[in-house]
């Protein structure tokens, strides 16, 4: 069981907060390029004169990003251009930066994610990737598994249902360790049930992330940390979060770790 998971929006909220650059906004009376949200309470102009953007993580128009080019201090009324399409809903929420993107934070969160790659194992399971088939015994594991830990047969084809009376003997399979790596049934021992699925079980590398659903399965703190190391040099600078940056290289150079179930077979050396 993950002991961690957290949405990308979530991890990205996290991060913008720990740098300044996060203010939440939920639309009423929204538009194509306009909502109110009586929590906005700056002077006149103040979000367009100092560079905020919106991104909406929630709603129709989730993953758009666009500047605010106006706003109205006495209505509570933020304007964007261009346009977002669809329009903005009530209930709608955003996000309101001045310093980072979106795309920012995105991209500094993966290559916090990639700095741990094989060294925070996080549960895997794929009922996707292998499809029995008649006389096959040999089948490509999914690059993302690093270890393998159980072996399932479907109960029946097309059913997506895999139970424990299912799970395949260990000594019916092994890992031929080649690229891509196979997983190679026992002929004599396993009976193919052609059409049927295969569910792995195991460990591997978290994914990178790129819709705000996506799930980060990694310890957020420490995500969060590494992800400010990642961030633009030159709006750190020029932000004056230096010592923000410097905080967090201490901190993220703990590098947290998370080892595989000991019954798992490894499957790439």
């Amino acid at each position: 069981m993950a002991l961690y998971s957290n949405t990308l929006a979530v991890v990205r909220q996290y991060l913008g907060g720990a740098v300044g650059d996060l203010i939440l906004a939920t639309a009423a009376n929204g538009g194509s390029v306009s909502f109110t949200d009586t929590m906005l309470r700056k002077g006149e102009d103040y979000y367009n004169d100092h560079g905020y953007r919106g991104y909406c993580y929630e709603g129709d128009a989730i993953g758009q990003e666009r500047e605010v080019s106006d706003f109205v201090a006495s209505g509570s009324t933020v304007t964007f251009d261009p346009a977002f399409s669809p329009v903005i809903a009530n209930g709608d929420k955003f996000e309101l930066h001045y310093i980072f993107t979106e795309g920012d934070f995105r991209r500094a969160i993966n290559l916090a994610i990639e700095s741990l790659a094989g060294k925070y194992l996080v549960d895997i399971k794929d009922e996707s990737t292998i499809t029995l088939s008649a006389d096959t015994y040999e089948y490509a594991l999914p690059l993302s598994m690093l270890y393998l830990e159980r072996v399932i047969t479907e109960e029946t084809a097309g059913g997506g249902v895999f139970e424990a009376a299912g799970e395949v003997d260990p000594r019916d399979y092994y890992i031929i360790k080649s690229y891509p790596p196979k997983l190679k049934l026992h002929e004599g021992r396993y009976a193919i049930s052609a059409g049927k699925d295969l569910r792995l079980e195991g460990q591997g590398t978290q994914a990178l992330v790129d819709d705000d659903s996506d799930i980060i399965f990694l310890p957020p703190d420490w995500v969060v940390q590494k992800a400010i190391t990642f961030l633009p040099q030159n709006k750190i600078q020029s932000n004056k979060l230096d010592g923000v940056f410097r905080r967090a290289l201490l901190i993220s150079a703990d590098e947290p770790s998370n080892w595989p179930d000991p019954r798992s077979q490894r499957v790439v050396e």
